[in-house]
């Protein structure tokens, strides 16, 4: 091979790589948003604007696209409390939330992709402690329902402005700790001997009452058996003074 073909096979090489560089380029330019999620477009590290779902073109090289979610998210905490009467309760909050895909902009040059450790988490937290702060321990049960409403109705106006929708936030569990659970079996137990006390001493003192009309009912019986025993057919006969008709004593 001489050096004429020599340079045109390397021209030839380098045309084709000229020509897969600019393709590859080119395709780098497009980008495509699937269905339930937005592109966040930043050039040279700045925000730009969001891409809607679907194929995209951004500029090869200096845009870069941050894809988030717009779809409906759980997320799950747990967290130590204290009441009002600064007992410890364990409460897992479950708390369904979107994206507003209109305002991904601001959520993402507020708290880039840490929205949850940013502003989900710590507003749970702090919101969570203030309500059960309110109730005694011994009412949280029956007014769970109430406590987890006034959670929800907290999160949601302090998150408002943050971009972050509330779909759903409620109280799927609690635990109090060991000491407040003795406490309270050692009340019911208390409480249950206390009841069985008072049924025995009812008890004892019905079965009293019921023995004393058993006896002045025995007591007639008997007495009536004697009569009827000793008595020989003849009624008994007292006669007055100035002979007036005999009558018979019961």
């Amino acid at each position: 091979m001489d050096e004429k073909d020599a340079q045109t096979i390397f021209g030839i090489g380098a045309f084709v790589f000229t020509i897969l560089v600019l393709i590859g380029i080119i395709a780098s330019g497009f980008t495509i948003i699937d269905t339930g999620e937005r592109g966040v477009v930043l050039r040279l590290g700045e925000y730009k604007y969001v891409m809607n779902e679907g194929i995209n073109f951004k500029l090869p090289v200096v845009d870069k696209v941050v894809k988030m979610s717009v779809r409906d998210t759980t997320y799950n905490c747990k967290l130590e409390v204290s009441s009002k009467d600064m007992q410890t309760i364990e409460i897992e909050n479950t708390l369904i939330y979107t994206l507003n895909p209109d305002k991904l902009g601001n959520i993402y040059r507020a708290y880039g992709t840490k929205y949850v450790d940013t502003v989900i988490k710590p507003t749970m937290a702090e919101v969570t402690n203030s309500v059960v702060a309110a109730y005694p321990i011994e009412t949280f049960v029956e007014r769970r329902a109430e406590i987890s409403q006034k959670i929800s109705d907290e999160f949601v106006k302090k998150t408002q402005d943050s971009g972050i929708i509330v779909k759903s936030l409620l109280i799927t569990n609690h635990d109090f700790s060991n000491e407040y659970n003795k406490a309270i079996e050692a009340k019911k137990v208390a409480e249950q001997g206390a009841l069985k006390a008072k049924y025995d001493l009812e008890k004892t003192r019905l079965d009293a009452e019921a023995q004393t009309l058993k006896q002045k009912s025995l007591n007639q019986m008997v007495l009536q058996e004697k009569f009827i025993d000793k008595w020989d057919g003849k009624l008994p006969m007292y006669m007055g003074n100035g002979g007036q008709m005999p009558f018979i004593l019961k």
